[in-house]
């Protein structure tokens, strides 16, 4: 697919968000599926090779925004990309979360693990549901388009491993202790936050759906790089994240 960049916001010195606009894009896209993006938008060169999977993080319109951090050479790459810009990825890929009513929901970020529980909290708020968020990070830089989570949760409760802004401490303590309060989780985070969290809804008896941030290659299952083990039945097998994900049951994943 081919898109325009409308905006490529500088938030602070790691965290960038992303707008582009495609309207066929948006027309197919889904809650918590993510898609395949060129960092380097000149054909001739193939350094990076491979394109960066992205969540989708928020829809407006005929446009969508990513929320990323710059990790290596493909997203500083992407720092660089100017308004106006034409800029390839592919159509929205893998699974969605599924979406409750009437009900106290919980959603756990870690991170840049926020980017997929935006949007998705925007629809959850649609269905009557009742939104604690709860977003953690090392440092004040973490912590990201704090406006936006609060318009679209009832409660949004702040953690840093440092202390410099919200809660000292891990984002999954302040969760642990309202976890009756909920009827259903939805996590996004690195994989010791998402098994944390997923052993305290075990423990209580809550639904827990998480979005997992796996290394990617090709997005389409075919590389088989974003393998991860999982509980079905009375067995244990192997699911890609690009295709059967990367949303799953929380309770099933085999947590290394």
């Amino acid at each position: 697919m081919l898109g325009i960049v409308v905006k490529n916001e500088c938030l602070n010195k790691d965290y960038y968000i992303m707008e582009i606009e495609c309207e066929d894009f948006v027309k197919s896209a889904k809650i918590g599926q993510f898609f395949m993006l060129k960092a380097q938008q000149r054909d001739f060169i193939v350094d990076p090779l491979l394109r960066r999977p992205f969540g989708i993080c928020d829809v407006q319109g005929n446009k969508f925004k990513i929320l990323y951090t710059i990790i290596g050479k493909g997203t500083q790459l992407l720092t660089h990309i100017q308004p106006k810009t034409k800029i390839k990825f592919s159509e929205p890929l893998g699974n969605t979360f599924s979406i409750v009513e009437n009900s106290n929901i919980a959603l756990v970020a870690g991170g840049v693990g926020v980017a997929p529980l935006l949007w998705l909290a925007k629809e959850l708020k649609d269905k009557n549901n009742k939104i604690t968020l709860y977003y953690g990070g090392r440092t004040t830089d973490d912590i990201v388009i704090v406006d936006e989570l609060s318009e679209v949760s009832d409660k949004l409760v702040i953690t840093t491993d440092d202390g410099s802004i919200g809660i000292k401490g891990l984002v999954v303590e302040p969760f642990e202790k309202e976890i009756e309060n909920f009827d259903m989780v939805y996590a996004c985070g690195p994989n010791k936050m998402l098994k944390a969290v997923s052993e305290i809804c075990i423990q209580n008896n809550v639904k827990i759906e998480v979005s997992m941030d796996e290394r990617m290659a090709c997005g389409i299952g075919a590389c088989l790089g974003c393998i991860i083990y999982y509980k079905e039945d009375d067995n244990i097998v192997q699911k890609r994240c690009c295709v059967e994900g990367p949303v799953f049951d929380g309770s099933k994943v085999v947590w290394k």
